[in-house]
């Protein structure tokens, strides 16, 4: 994990200005102009901005894009299965995100050198 990496800026209605880890963002997900970052202890936050203004923001070496509207934090996978529609990718959080059938050769390609990477 890079540990100078900046931590992410974000301004909450209720709170203001607060800066999270980027190593304990689970994954993104995109919905029209919003994206939803989902955080391992739990917490959803539905944010007013697109993918594409997160993405700069976030460790390449961490994050991977696996569809469209989907960038998941590679520390957070279990495994991957490969269905008829694309592929799932099983999260330690117990939640399942779909792989398009496009990404899904570049997404198993990353996590594999990734997990050569971790042993």
């Amino acid at each position: 994990m890079p540990t100078d990496w900046p931590p992410l800026k974000l301004y909450l209605r209720e709170t203001g200005r607060q800066f999270f880890s980027v190593s304990d963002l689970v994954y993104l997900q995109a919905v029209a102009n919003y994206s939803w970052l989902n955080w391992a202890d739990g917490r959803r936050m539905l944010m007013p901005r697109t993918l594409k203004y997160y993405s700069p923001q976030l460790p390449t070496e961490l994050f991977i894009r696996l569809h469209r509207n989907c960038v998941v934090n590679r520390q957070f996978v279990e495994r991957l299965e490969r269905t008829e529609t694309g592929g799932l990718v099983h999260l330690s959080t117990g939640e399942v995100l779909p792989v398009s059938r496009r990404r899904w050769s570049l997404v198993r390609r990353q996590l594999a050198s990734h997990r050569s990477y971790l042993s």
